[in-house]
């Protein structure tokens, strides 16, 4: 598991995606120099990783360095790459005007990150890149992106890039994508429609990563015995409380995963971590994954 050079991370917004990219990374990192990407424009610095987060690489964890993709950088370094006498393009690629134009074309900024990423994955010193997706349905879009630019962008540079980009992509040999979800119906039902999607395409998908999943405490014996209990103090009232909305919770778990095997899905759990702690919590992460990928020998 793992053994592809590109490793893409998604899922519906609010399900750990960023953590579980985080831990995923950490783990590849034991075994290969390996770097975490984001998109993200919102933050400064890696929520979980507490490093900063720049268009340059910057060391995290032994292995493990963290960039973000910036669209316009992408773009100043593809002209530079390029174009004959790159350096007269500074002040144009810098102006207003050119950042307008980049943000009205539809696509083009995503191609340019892709192309990145695509450097990234295939011309650089890491041997591994864990890419911290967006959300589904911006994923979605990112992947058709090549495509569309093959079929709008008949010869030139940009085919070429998309072409190879594609080609990235779509190799099962290469590139898988993980979906990461809450074991909740609404965020499976989301995992196997992007599931599909990326079949669809013939790209290399799973597995599914359950996040946040608690323990089976309770029998339904127990739970009927609890709550046909007489006269309970108002503490232990409290308590029979919190035990029903944990049975509830199981059960709803249950139908999460049986909603991802009655679809032929392999799906992994991820305990909920109690300590939320950032450092913490990747380090929780990071060993369920390992006890998944590498289980305990009687």
């Amino acid at each position: 598991m793992f053994e592809e050079r590109l490793i893409i991370v998604s899922g519906k917004g609010g399900v750990g995606k960023t953590s579980i990219a985080a831990a995923i990374a950490r783990h590849c990192a034991q075994f290969r120099s390996t770097v975490l990407v984001t998109f993200d424009s919102q933050n400064e610095r890696h929520p979980f990783l507490d490093v900063p987060l720049g268009y340059q690489p910057v060391v995290a964890a032994p292995g493990l360095s963290v960039l973000r993709v910036d669209a316009l950088a992408a773009i100043r370094e593809y002209v530079r790459r390029k174009m004959p006498f790159s350096g007269l393009y500074d002040a144009v690629l810098k102006s207003r005007m050119f950042r307008d134009f980049a943000e009205a074309s539809p696509g083009f900024e995503e191609l340019m990150c892709l192309g990145k990423l695509n450097d990234l994955a295939t011309a650089s010193k890491f041997e591994q890149v864990v890419l911290d997706a967006p959300s589904t349905g911006h994923l979605k879009t990112l992947i058709d992106v090549p495509k569309a630019t093959l079929e709008a962008v008949r010869v030139g540079p940009l085919n070429h890039n998309a072409r190879r980009i594609q080609d990235l992509l779509l190799d099962p040999e290469r590139t898988r994508v993980v979906l990461a979800a809450l074991p909740e119906e609404m965020a499976v039902t989301e995992a196997l429609e992007l599931r599909n999607f990326c079949r669809d395409r013939r790209m290399n998908v799973g597995p599914v990563i359950l996040n946040q999943w608690v323990p089976d405490r309770f029998a339904v014996e127990e739970i009927e015995n609890l709550r046909n209990l007489e006269n309970p103090t108002d503490a232990l009232r409290a308590a029979i409380d919190c035990s029903v909305a944990e049975f509830e919770l199981a059960q709803s778990q249950r139908h999460a995963a049986a909603m991802l095997s009655a679809a032929g899905v392999d799906y992994w759990r991820l305990k909920r971590c109690v300590n939320h702690q950032p450092q913490a919590l990747i380090a929780q992460l990071t060993n369920d994954i390992e006890k998944i990928v590498f289980p305990p020998h009687d």
